[in-house]
């Protein structure tokens, strides 16, 4: 067995310089603010770095296994299988398969212990696949809930696009199915795809013990494409806890698969046993100063955030920050710098801009004026203007940019104008010069700032690992 020990698991070593609320400025005309990174900025830091007493001990333990669970003769694969940002899988290499070709799987499948909050992916994937949902993906998955697990079928594309249903009741993948008991007994299931299907926009086909669902792919996500060159079983990238399944009388593209001894096939962290602090809600976002993911010399800001929630969570507020208050909405505010996202979870969010200390936790908090990078699952994350008075009233445009987990470096800018929209005040944000703005509504006159900087929403979710650099923003003097 192989010991390791993962501190951080993304890019950069993030460290931070602590401090602790400092008095109020006296009110003055405001200032624009330059940071490079290139020395530590003393930013004032709360709940962001990683408590090593939270981390988990993370194990995986599967592969091919001489049982016969779920196959009819001895020779199988799988094992216990573990939900963790850290990928791992044991598959066959295939040759590259895309939305353009027709290809296929068949076997079985047996559940046979699940402690909850777990997850198993099988089928078609890339080795590049990562995070959660999975781009260049074409899968299903038992989606476990303690001593049982759903099921359900999805696919990815390359540009993380994705769709997919639960098989009982026909719904969207993120509704609950009836569940399948972890007692053991084998389930026989099928995968398929005709590029030729629904209209041309290609078909996914998903077999469990003996009904059929279909799935067309959504308009544009043939087009956005997908490269399959794998094929086995690999973990819910996301964080959670261990499932016990294997799979058996495994047929692909045609061919059935000898599992009686050992295929050897691609084993990737499958049997491995380390120290994970990729755990909701354990941050660990603050100064990096040994990377460079936003751009330009070594030295920026950022690092993994989760989405949280004060109760579940049982914490009160996660942020790094420049002080720069008092701010209200007398006067504009101007930002802009470098942004990079290299990892991102399925439902995750990161707020970016100006905000209030004292109110610095909520869904979303109040006193918030900025961006919020977030999106629906089967988009990915927008990157569009959020604002939230000191009331709590706020609002936010449906749309925006897309930002893609992919590490490529963007240029932003946002700019709050008071004088716009008849004098309410206007929000516009803009990604590498797609621009989108927010009006502010009759009554949201009112807010105060005294923070810059990345601070969580509040409410349950995934991750974003993100950098900034070469910030600009509005401070007072």
């Amino acid at each position: 067995m192989t010991i390791r020990i993962v501190y951080i698991l993304m890019l950069g070593t993030v460290l931070l310089a602590g401090g602790t609320p400092q008095c109020r400025a006296a009110d003055a005309a405001p200032t624009q603010r330059h940071q490079d990174f290139s020395t530590d900025p003393g930013w004032e830091g709360v709940g962001n770095l990683a408590d090593l007493d939270q981390c988990k001990t993370t194990r995986q333990k599967f592969g091919w296994s001489p049982t016969s669970h779920a196959s009819t003769t001895p020779g199988e694969i799988g094992g216990l299988i573990t939900r963790s940002l850290e990928p791992a899988w044991y598959a066959k290499k295939i040759d590259p398969l895309t939305f353009n070709d027709r290809f296929s799987a068949s076997g079985t499948i047996s559940l046979v212990g699940d402690e909850g909050s777990t997850g198993i992916l099988v089928g078609f994937f890339n080795k590049n696949s990562r995070g959660w949902r999975t781009p260049n993906s074409f899968i299903f998955r038992l989606d476990g809930n303690g001593d049982k697990a759903w099921v359900l079928y999805e696919y990815g594309t390359q540009g993380w696009l994705t769709a997919g249903e639960g098989t009982f009741e026909g719904r969207w993948q993120t509704t609950k199915t009836k569940p399948l008991p972890a007692d053991g007994l084998p389930h026989n299931w099928s995968l398929a795809y005709d590029p030729n299907a629904a209209d041309g926009r290609g078909e996914m086909f998903f077999g469990f013990d003996g009904r059929e669902f279909r799935l067309p792919l959504s308009p544009g996500h043939k087009q956005d494409g997908a490269v399959f060159d794998r094929f086995g079983i690999f973990n819910q990238q996301i964080s959670g806890r261990s499932i016990e399944a294997y799979v058996g009388d495994l047929v692909i593209n045609g061919q059935p698969q000898d599992l009686t001894k050992d295929p050897g096939w691609e084993a990737i962290g499958n049997r491995v046993e380390f120290l994970d602090c990729g755990v909701r809600p354990i941050h660990n976002f603050g100064y990096s100063a040994d990377t460079s993911n936003a751009g330009g010399e070594k030295g920026e800001m950022g690092g993994m955030i989760w989405r949280t929630e004060p109760g579940r969570d049982k914490v009160k507020i996660a942020c790094y920050a420049d002080r720069v208050g008092p701010l209200t909405l007398d006067r504009e505010l101007r930002a802009s710098g470098r942004f990079a996202m290299t990892a991102a979870g399925s439902d995750s969010g990161l707020l970016l801009g100006w905000f209030n200390s004292a109110t610095a936790i909520g869904n979303p908090p109040a006193n918030f004026l900025g961006v919020y990078v977030e999106g629906p699952s089967r988009i990915g994350h927008y990157f569009r203007p959020l604002f939230s008075a000191a009331s709590g009233d706020h609002g936010i445009v449906d749309k925006g940019p897309i930002v893609k987990p992919d590490g490529n470096s963007h240029e932003w800018t946002l700019v709050y104008a008071p004088s716009e929209n008849d004098g309410l005040g206007r929000i516009t944000a803009t990604l590498d010069g797609q621009q989108v703005s927010y009006d502010l509504k009759p009554g949201q006159n009112r807010a105060n700032f005294d923070r810059f900087g990345a601070v969580t929403f509040g409410q349950g979710g995934h991750h974003i690992v993100f950098y900034l650099d070469d910030l600009s923003y509005t401070a007072a003097q």
